[in-house]
């Protein structure tokens, strides 16, 4: 679910261009449900901090950013806070 108004969207659209595309990447993606809870609110992980990926991750539920890897897991549930493959 994006979490960013259109006036933030456009704001770090100018600092990052073309990172619309990428959040809309992560909005549109079919993530399967948590493997332990069931849940279908689950998100994309990724590993390491840089200003575009941290946008990413503040503007949609659909990516979990960690900062340092190996990631623990594929997918995060943000029901359970846990990360699965």
């Amino acid at each position: 679910m994006l979490k960013i108004n259109k006036e933030t969207l456009d704001h770090i659209e100018k600092q990052y261009p073309g990172i619309g595309e990428t959040i809309l990447y992560f909005e549109k993606a079919t993530l399967p449900a948590c493997s332990r809870c069931g849940s279908g609110d689950t998100a994309e992980a990724g590993v390491g901090l840089v200003g575009r990926s941290i946008n990413v991750a503040a503007a949609t539920t659909k990516f979990k950013l960690i900062a340092n890897g190996p990631k623990p897991g594929k997918y995060f549930c943000n029901a359970c806070n846990e990360f699965f493959n």
